[in-house]
């Protein structure tokens, strides 16, 4: 069910999505699945993000990760910090992404998830962006992007773009 959730998430009926992912978090609670939950809370914390209510993306991010870290789940918790470094960047507040992108890259490489430890790369050089490192915004964008094409993953096509015009930005030396 929840996977109908993220379909209508990613085709923009965002509020069919938000009605299953919600439907599917009450079943998750009533049978006690408390990974469940903690998926679904992570789905809606994104649809949250994509439709601009960061307040409400905060929220159920921090649900879903307390109960990531206390299901032992450590790539779930990778998940949520990434998602949440991005949430924290959008409101402006780059310190707390940081802080986030950092927790998840340090623990995507313990437990080896090169695909979420892009992501923390691609995050910790967007924040570095923010405060005006360009040295270590490119580091973390050339970083992610090598993982991004050696998994094969879309991602790579974006932060290709983003690279690009980040570089094309800078004055030549």
């Amino acid at each position: 069910m929840y996977r109908l959730g993220t379909v209508g998430r990613l085709t923009g009926d965002y509020v069919h999505a938000a009605r299953v992912l919600e439907q599917a978090l009450d079943i998750y609670r009533d049978i006690g699945s408390r990974t469940g939950q903690a998926n679904i809370l992570y789905e809606l914390g994104i649809l949250r993000r994509v439709t601009a209510d960061y307040p409400g993306a905060a929220c159920l991010l921090e649900q879903a990760l307390s109960l990531h870290r206390d299901n032992g789940d450590r790539a779930g918790v990778v998940e949520v910090l990434n998602e949440a470094g991005t949430v924290h960047r959008l409101c402006g507040r780059p310190r707390q992404a940081m802080a986030c992108h950092g927790q998840a890259l340090g623990l995507a490489r313990q437990i080896g998830t090169s695909w979420e430890e892009a992501h923390a790369l691609a995050g910790l050089g967007r924040c570095a962006l923010a405060f005006g490192d360009t040295a270590k915004a490119e580091d973390g964008l050339r970083q992610a992007l090598e993982i991004f094409q050696r998994l094969g993953a879309a991602e790579a096509t974006g932060v290709s773009a983003e690279l690009e015009a980040f570089t094309k930005s800078q004055p030549a030396m």
